[in-house]
């Protein structure tokens, strides 16, 4: 039985997947973040999160290390000298290289036409349509852009939390809530904590968390940010979509990432903003985690396509192991 593994190198985490030939999820193994190789200290971060998942894999399985049949790596920011550092620590006959972008795609459209968004610490889009054009919307990066993402809606949030003290904005339960998160007293030891880079971006955007919790108790500041991130991550999706000529017709649209885990507050903004460029439009949640997504890919290259009953077989191994909601 032939092997394959597929690898989401996130900006949060990498995880790695072992499957066989029909579909059975046989390991899973996680490293740490795998992103910003030009930082110092970036190559060797991305080296050790991708062996530890691959590894960890291979042992959740109960495998012997040992080459797959085929590999499909989704890397954030991929590029060519990301593809340089992770092809050598990759043991596959044939290796599939892209961003993590693709490899979500197939998490919820397993390969047909349609959009995908990501929101997650950084933001981007990307589609294609029934001709195989391809769309890649946003993906700049925290400096450059990441509008709508953990790490944005973060920053909003902190923001926030300064113009209230300030007097500028309303009282918000967004300082309470951020201060208890972070086990601090003030806003004064949170600017030292920012100030001095002991929080990694992964940190700050998972205090998206907190604008969430806010939104849900009612607070109008945290409800704000929000549905202006909802409506960035639409302008995404919908750019993507007119670039592709599919907005007169039915598409497919997939939210992946954890902004979308803050429920209505940024869905329903999201859905109203898409409708408006593609009123035929269907917002969907994945059906699979991105890793799974680029076992899809795997398979595909070997010989194996995305049937309707190796989807089944797939989900029905992630529920097995309490992956993936019944």
């Amino acid at each position: 039985m032939r092997l394959v593994l597929g690898v989401d190198g996130g900006q949060t985490r990498t995880l790695a997947v072992i499957a066989d030939e029909v579909g059975n999820l046989l390991g899973f193994g996680i490293g740490g973040p795998a992103n910003h190789i030009h930082e110092p200290g970036g190559i060797e971060r991305v080296q050790r999160s991708l062996t530890d998942a691959i590894h960890g894999a291979f042992h959740n399985a109960g495998l012997p290390y040992s080459r797959c049949a085929a590999a499909c790596l989704g890397m954030t920011g991929s590029s060519a000298a990301m593809e340089a550092i992770c092809t050598p620590l990759v043991p596959a006959e044939q290796i599939l290289f892209g961003h993590d972008t693709r490899i979500a795609f197939y998490s919820v459209t397993f390969g047909s036409p349609g959009v995908v968004v990501i929101g997650g610490t950084g933001s981007v889009a990307y589609g294609v349509n029934s001709r195989g054009d391809q769309a890649l919307v946003g993906g700049w990066g925290y400096l450059m852009g990441d509008e709508g993402s953990g790490y944005w809606i973060a920053l909003k949030a902190l923001n926030a939390c300064c113009r209230a003290a300030d007097g500028i904005l309303p009282p918000t339960l967004l300082q309470p809530l951020i201060l208890s998160r972070l086990e601090l007293e003030n806003l004064k030891q949170l600017h030292t904590l920012l100030y001095s880079g002991k929080l990694s971006r992964p940190d700050i955007a998972a205090l998206s968390e907190v604008v969430g919790a806010a939104a849900a108790q009612g607070d109008a500041v945290a409800q704000k940010i929000l549905h202006e991130a909802g409506r960035e991550l639409a302008l995404l999706a919908a750019t993507a979509i007119r670039r592709l000529g599919m907005e007169k017709q039915e598409v497919l649209v997939g939210t992946v990432g954890g902004v979308f885990r803050a429920g209505r507050s940024i869905l329903r903004p999201f859905r109203t903003a898409i409708k408006r460029t593609a009123p035929y439009a269907c917002v969907t949640s994945a059906h699979l985690p991105a890793a799974v997504g680029a076992v899809l890919i795997a398979l595909e290259a070997i010989g194996v396509p995305p049937t309707e009953s190796l989807v089944h077989r797939l989900k029905q191994s992630l529920k097995k192991r309490n992956l993936l909601k019944s």
